[in-house]
């Protein structure tokens, strides 16, 4: 294998400075990002989270207190540290402004 060869259609970045409200159909979670892509983001697990959690999900990443973006979202796979969701069709203007406010996270790490 090729040393940073991306296979994936999004390339992700990682950020763990953005904190991430993860609502469903029952309730909601804090957590925080670990990586964003234009196609999905992985969030760590919270501490509180149920397997039998309900979507539909969405996903309010809090990049401070004036800039929150929410995305609808599905739950992909659910890791022993990690939520992986793939963010649902019809809202490029919402992942637009989360990759572009997560240009600004990157570059002050």
């Amino acid at each position: 294998m090729v040393q940073g060869y991306e296979k994936r259609r999004h390339p992700r970045t990682e950020i763990s400075a953005v904190a991430v409200l993860v609502a469903t159909a029952r309730g909601g979670y804090l957590s925080n990002a670990m990586d964003i892509s234009g196609g999905g983001a992985r969030v760590a697990l919270p501490l509180t989270w149920k397997e039998s959690s309900v979507p539909p999900f969405r996903l309010f990443f809090i990049f401070d207190q004036d800039t929150v973006v929410d995305v609808r979202a599905t739950l992909v796979r659910a890791g022993d540290n990690h939520l992986a969701f793939q963010f649902d069709a019809g809202q490029p203007d919402e992942i637009d402004q989360l990759l572009y406010e997560t240009r600004f996270i990157v570059q002050e790490v």
